[in-house]
């Protein structure tokens, strides 16, 4: 179940479809010893993720599958020129999750 921004540097809550955009990413099927372990007799040839961006994400980043890595949040190269404050929250939230420290109570 989608739960949040799939951008890792994003803390935005998913609360509605309305608000961002949906992705249905294409992954690798899984591997032999899981699907001996699911017992299917015809396994599938890929398998279907979602992910969701948030509004202010979704503008300036966008979604890629990358077989090493999985699914990475990579920025719309015609961003730059049509919306800067889009690309400054996403700058805004990448450089606060750097910069967070974990502090007690």
């Amino acid at each position: 179940m989608l739960h949040k921004c799939a951008n890792p540097a994003c803390p935005i809550p998913f609360r509605k479809l309305s608000q961002g955009k949906l992705f249905l990413v294409e992954t690798e099927p899984l591997a032999v010893s899981e699907l001996r372990r699911a017992r299917w007799r015809n396994p599938p040839s890929h398998c279907i993720e979602y992910y969701w961006l948030c509004e202010q994400c979704a503008f300036a980043l966008t979604l890629s599958y990358e077989k090493a890595r999985g699914v990475v949040t990579v920025p719309r190269p015609e961003v730059a020129t049509k919306r800067p404050a889009a690309v400054a929250h996403a700058r805004e939230v990448s450089s606060k999750a750097g910069s967070r420290t974990e502090q007690s109570a």
